[in-house]
């Protein structure tokens, strides 16, 4: 890669970074405003996923987010904003941020459904510069069983297609036993199977610190 072209796109990924943090800033200051107006619900989860194939490796994931209950529907509406880092490359290996709706049947399954801007370097067939933001679709579909007061065990799926690329992108299988530790604080440990379609497979051992506003 010649300097100029390394230099450029640096710069592209810088300026994609600093419009991320401040859009991220402007965001929360709006999010603040909304729970306190509006009774919406601030969350933001922070994972690590520990790689044990050995064949990818570890990952950290922030998800910030906002939703509301629209009582008239009996849905979840939230709006939200996810990075990922990946300490093999030590870089963003995806960040997205999209909106969401969520309906739960039955009191212990829910469905989801979300569309989300795209960049990163997921797959070899799937790479977005910062300069070309693409569009993702994710279906979701899970079961919640209360275990006690404090505890839960959650599992679900998760399909991403590329409404660009016309092709998917990730399907994953997700299993969390979330520890109420205060009506603020979650505490959580799980498994995650991501089968990276057309290419590899990866499970991590998954720890995450969830904190509600």
């Amino acid at each position: 890669m010649s300097d100029s072209l390394y230099f450029s796109r640096l710069h592209a990924i810088l300026l994609a970074q600093m419009k991320l943090l401040s859009g991220i800033i402007l965001l929360s200051i709006q999010l603040i405003f909304l729970n306190q107006v509006y009774g919406a619900d601030i969350k933001d989860k922070n994972s690590f996923l520990l790689d044990i194939r050995n064949n990818d490796n570890s990952i950290y994931l922030n998800r910030f987010s906002t939703s509301k209950n629209i009582a008239k529907y009996d849905i979840k509406a939230s709006l939200f904003g996810e990075c990922q880092w990946h300490f093999g490359t030590s870089r963003l290996e995806k960040v997205t941020s999209g909106a969401e709706v969520e309906k739960i049947f039955l009191r212990y399954i829910y469905c989801a459904e979300s569309v989300q801007l795209i960049y990163g370097e997921l797959l070899d067939y799937m790479t977005f510069e910062p300069s070309d933001i693409s569009t993702e679709t994710t279906a979701k579909l899970g079961f919640v069983f209360p275990l006690s007061k404090k505890f839960s065990f959650r599992v679900w799926n998760e399909y991403s297609y590329n409404l660009e690329k016309g092709a998917a992108g990730l399907n994953e299988v997700l299993i969390e036993i979330p520890y109420r530790v205060t009506t603020n604080l979650d505490l959580e440990i799980g498994w995650r199977h991501t089968d990276r379609i057309h290419a590899f497979d990866s499970d991590y051992a998954t720890s995450s610190i969830t904190l509600y506003f």
